[in-house]
């Protein structure tokens, strides 16, 4: 009896510090995305190695990589591998909605269509889902350009990154659309000219389809890029990826 007893006990102490273990992994995880959010990827990069090293294939350091990562498929794959593997850990919402927002600002309509609803159907309680509005998907057939209904202001300079309008030499953009026709492209295009922003249209063929994608600025690094894109996504709500053209 003792000896069940101790067991018991041993047991309970083990799964407690596994809790506590990936609480605390958790919480730094978070932290590391606030200082994202604030532009300062390149101080979270230098502590990812480690993280990976201590933490292998852990959906929340994998979720950290795949916010990390400039190149879009690689980042999709660390994402798809979180909802896959760790369907219930915290992290697989956010990755399915991560998805979301890939395909769709690739133009690939259809699967981000089935990102959305497999995450309103498996994480119903997400506030992916509960606190943020979706963006309902446009048919391949039928694509619509959502600008504000209201009289489009000049994007104030205070405090806030606008890409000057020059010849596009950086190696970052913002990529804000990704259109089957060229005349939907071009509203997005005349959209972010009347707010002074530099764009541009390039014609790109995936997936055995031509789309016509539009980008935004240029800029430096990719951290302003970020920086930019969720500026746009607060004032205009309209989503972004970062491209790295060169």
């Amino acid at each position: 009896m003792r000896r069940v007893f101790l067991f018991a006990v041993a047991f309970l102490s083990l799964a407690f510090g596994s809790l506590l273990l990936a609480q605390n992994i958790d919480a730094e995880i978070r932290s590391h995305l606030l200082k994202i959010e604030k532009g300062q990827s390149e101080e979270v990069k230098k502590a990812l190695p480690d993280l990976l090293a201590k933490y292998p294939q852990n959906p929340a350091v994998m979720y950290l990589q795949g916010k990390l990562t400039t190149n879009g498929v690689d980042a999709a794959k660390n994402y798809q591998s979180i909802v896959d593997n760790f369907p219930r850990s915290e992290w697989a919402d956010d990755a399915l909605y991560a998805l979301y927002q890939y395909y769709y600002a690739l133009g690939l309509y259809k699967s981000a269509d089935i990102k959305l609803q497999q995450l309103r159907k498996e994480y119903p309680t997400s506030p992916f889902v509960t606190g943020k509005q979706l963006r309902e998907v446009p048919s391949q057939e039928d694509e619509i350009v959502k600008l504000p209904t209201k009289e489009i202001a000049p994007v104030e300079t205070t405090k806030q990154i606008v890409p000057e309008i020059q010849p596009a030499t950086e190696p970052y953009t913002l990529q804000v659309g990704a259109y089957s026709t060229l005349q939907n492209a071009e509203k997005q295009k005349n959209f972010f000219e009347n707010i002074g922003v530099n764009v541009e249209v390039t014609n790109k063929v995936r997936g055995g389809r031509s789309l016509y994608l539009v980008w935004a600025g240029s800029f430096t690094t990719a951290d302003e890029a970020k920086a930019f894109g969720k500026q746009v996504k607060q004032k205009y709500k309209i989503d972004s990826i970062v491209v790295e053209k060169y």
